[in-house]
């Protein structure tokens, strides 16, 4: 089942299967939200021509429900003393503007043009290009009555939030495009696998039509059998349109045709509106996963949360979209989908989380936000003197973990181990004996504190690479991360890793290989017979790295590349 989307003056209401969900902005500009169980449900999917019937009036009573919905969620309703009369007069004023709507379509879409027709061709002329002419005069007017209503500030924004409807209809896949048959659009259409995703639109798509057809035909054969003409054209209009609309926005060669009416019920919105439907479709995806209603619009809603957050950080320049998520997460102590199933969040948690934001978006790392990390399904304590691992680099402990099997009783050296996450990770993974470097006693104190809360045995020695090791003392293999960015380049580091990463653990020399070209000279006698090393290297680095370890004698040199087909890893032998 796919969303359906009610654009209201102040928010929008997004029904799916017996699940509604209201959205608005109040005037204060907070949003707020109500989630709850619908029984306006459209049932006939699959049943051409009676779905548009019933589109078309639960959607009409949607429309309606919705604004009295953004009365209650914007606070109107507290501010009345007395409820009943609050619901009477706004009932009495969406009567009295229904009732001069009326009024003024019969004389401005009426009269008005049958007496312009008259005067263009006169009784003496031909009753259908009289009527043709009426129906000309009766669409221009239509059209310019509605381009002069976006002068109203509740009607502007109802345009607005309508534009986004559209825009997240199509993003969410109201229109399944199931291609692979001549006539795959029929098979689809005939389904009920797709509908009208703009229901605006598909108002305006009637109203138009029965105009038309009505003008057109110019029946007059008394009062009686003119109101049910007018009715029954009006029913097949929903009809007809209906099927016709549902064609035209998923048959990609016709959907340009929708834009003809389209563009008369829809403006360009703000931020705002982006952001109160992106709310509603939040709360949409997460009820869907068997979350519980959020039914006390007086508490901060997840979803509201959410969308603050993500709005900040986008702001922020921070295009990350999972930060917001881990940031929240976090906060409340839940993994990522564990924290989908929160309805809301206290006050407390509220404040909590806006302050890593503006930390976050002020260019800290997450990472050094929250003081720890994961790495290989560990957690791992980071400040700003170690480096935070990154996620290509579990590709490295990937790499040794299949090379650790080849020996027995095996013996491994992590080379500037920083916060220790390749030595704990491996030690953790396997059975070998792993030993860990630096030369920061800074990040050594970090490291041991890392493998004692993930319960591992690591030997931590300060050393500067190899230099106060023992000199006969060898291993099976030799792993190392190390400083590969070249000094020109840290400047334009993106300010989270340059403010929150140690220049130490960064800077990699002139053209970033100077560790490498000290490490492998230096790691032949420091490997057993058939040892092996191992190094994570930089975009590029690669084809120089294999050169290195050639011409110091390495064979069976390869290369694994991370999750964005880099040369990431670079491996070899020592015979």
């Amino acid at each position: 089942m796919f969303n359906i989307f009610f654009p209201t003056s102040n928010g929008v209401s997004v029904f799916c299967d017996e699940k509604q969900v209201v959205s608005i902005t109040d005037g204060k500009g907070q949003k707020r939200l109500k989630s709850f169980k619908t029984r306006n449900k459209i049932i006939f999917w699959h049943f051409p021509f009676v779905r548009g019937l019933q589109y078309f009036f639960c959607g009409i009573l949607a429309f309606f429900q919705s604004f009295m919905y953004g009365f209650d969620l914007s606070g109107e309703v507290a501010k009345a003393k007395d409820i009943n009369k609050f619901y009477i007069k706004k009932v009495i004023t969406i009567a009295v503007f229904v009732i001069l709507g009326i009024v003024f379509a019969e004389v401005f879409l009426g009269l008005v043009p049958n007496i312009l027709g008259y005067l263009i061709v006169d009784y003496r002329g031909s009753l259908g290009l009289r009527n043709f002419v009426i129906t000309l005069l009766k669409v221009a007017i239509f059209a310019l009555i509605m381009f002069a209503l976006r002068s109203l500030p509740g009607i502007l924004d109802l345009f607005r939030f309508n534009k986004v409807c559209d825009f997240k209809a199509s993003e969410s896949g109201l229109s399944k495009r199931k291609k692979g048959t001549r006539f795959w659009w029929l098979k689809v259409w005939w389904t009920g696998d797709v509908g009208v995703s703009n229901f605006c639109n598909f108002l305006i798509f009637v109203y138009l039509c029965n105009i038309i057809v009505v003008t057109l035909i110019g029946a007059g054969f008394g009062i009686g059998f003119n109101l049910l003409f007018h009715i029954s054209i009006f029913l097949l209009s929903i009809m007809i349109c209906y099927e016709i609309m549902t064609v035209v926005e998923n048959v990609k060669a016709l959907s340009w045709l929708r834009w003809i009416t389209l563009c008369l019920v829809t403006t360009k919105p703000t931020r705002t509106h982006y952001e109160t439907v992106s709310v509603a479709l939040t709360e949409m995806n997460v009820l869907q996963k068997g979350r519980e209603f959020m039914e006390d619009e007086n508490k901060r809603a997840l979803s509201v949360v959410l969308s603050q957050v993500r709005n900040k950080l986008e702001v922020a320049g921070i295009d990350e979209k999972s930060d917001a998520e881990w940031l929240i997460a976090t906060v409340l102590g839940k993994n990522r989908a564990e924290m989908k199933l929160v309805p809301f969040v206290t006050e407390k948690q509220y404040q909590d989380i806006m302050k890593a934001t503006e930390r976050r978006a002020n260019g800290e790392s997450l990472d050094n936000i929250f003081g720890f990390t994961e790495f290989y399904g560990l957690r791992f304590d980071v400040n700003k003197k170690v480096l935070t691992p990154r996620m290509e680099t579990e590709i490295l402990v990937e790499q040794v973990l299949k090379a650790v099997k080849i020996f027995k009783n095996c013996t491994i050296l992590d080379l500037g181990t920083g916060s220790g996450t390749i030595a704990v990770a491996v030690a953790k993974n396997c059975d070998a004996k792993v030993t860990a470097v630096d030369v920061s006693k800074t990040a050594l104190a970090v490291a041991e504190q890392n493998a004692k809360k993930n319960g591992v045995d690591v030997e931590f020695l300060h050393s500067n690479l190899f230099q106060d090791l023992k000199r006969k003392r060898k291993f099976d293999i030799i792993v190392s991360n190390p400083p590969y960015i070249p000094t020109a380049q840290i400047p334009k580091l993106d300010k989270n890793v340059r403010e929150c990463d140690p220049t130490l653990a960064l800077d990699g020399g002139e053209d970033g290989l100077d560790f490498y070209r000290e490490i492998i000279p230096k790691a032949r006698k420091r490997l057993n017979t058939n040892g092996m090393i191992f190094f994570e290297v930089g975009k590029g680095q690669a084809v120089e790295v294999r050169k290195l370890l050639r011409e110091n004698g390495f064979e069976e040199i390869k290369t694994t590349k991370d999750y964005n087909k880099i040369e990431r890893i670079v491996s070899g032998r020592f015979k």
